[in-house]
């Protein structure tokens, strides 16, 4: 038998399917072109917002823990008290959470699996990260782990362990070891001819956690979106 899955309505045409809920913490699947928290002046639709209602029977209100690009889908974690916040962004900023991705990338990284390690500093020239040199002052240490675990003919389908969890990370790493994104418009100029996906094909697919009241190690896994699973498609019949 089936277990009913229950979502979160972010608008009219879109919602979250909420993939484990108990008293302390609530995570969801995030589509893409939603935002996980409120931008001061802007009404888009974000998760905050959306299971702050959800939520208003419980008398809880959602308490930001981490989060994930605006046009990346997947798992976000969100606390239900200021205790259980308290408690994951420690195994946050500590690096603890296994937060575990998928991205399509154009061309073969050769090795098939490695260690990505880059220095990177926020830029206002296009509100993006950018490489610099280690032992740059601003520079912030970037590290990931990859592994390809599909080839086909000019792209691959990769797995990504984030270590640190920098603004655009990964798609900042990857573009420098020129595998970019497939559909990352920001990082990569010649993906604003990318027609079959009109974001980045970046996706959250799993994230595991310690409980912040039990300890008891918690994983959530997020399906890969539609128009994701139509890029694999077209390029494993290419």
């Amino acid at each position: 038998m089936k277990k009913k899955k229950w979502y979160v309505t972010l608008n009219a045409r879109a919602r979250a399917e909420i993939l484990h809920e108990d008293p302390q913490v609530i995570a969801v699947n995030k589509p893409a072109g939603i935002l996980t928290v409120p931008i001061a002046g802007m009404k888009s639709a974000n998760m905050k917002e959306a299971l702050d209602r959800y939520l208003e029977p419980q008398k809880r209100r959602a308490q930001t823990v981490h989060r994930i690009d605006r046009y990346t889908s997947g798992v976000v974690l969100f606390a239900k008290s200021t205790r259980a916040r308290t408690r994951l962004m420690e195994q946050f900023r500590s690096h603890q959470p296994a937060r575990i991705y998928l991205a399509l990338v154009r061309g073969i990284p050769d090795p098939p699996e490695g260690e990505l390690v880059h220095y990177m500093k926020r830029i206002l020239d296009g509100f993006r990260n950018v490489i610099v040199p280690e032992g740059d002052p601003e520079g912030t240490k970037a590290r990931l782990h990859y592994r390809v675990i599909e080839r086909f003919r000019d792209t691959s389908l990769i797995e990504i362990a984030l270590d640190t969890g920098l603004k655009n990370q990964i798609r900042v790493q990857l573009a420098e070891i020129g595998h970019p994104t497939v559909g990352d418009r920001h990082y990569a100029s010649d993906e604003q001819e990318e027609k079959l996906i009109d974001r980045q094909a970046l996706h959250a697919s799993r994230l595991e956690f310690h409980h912040p009241s039990t300890g008891d190690i918690i994983g959530v896994e997020a399906e890969i979106p539609k128009d994701f699973k139509r890029l694999i498609v077209y390029y494993r019949k290419k």
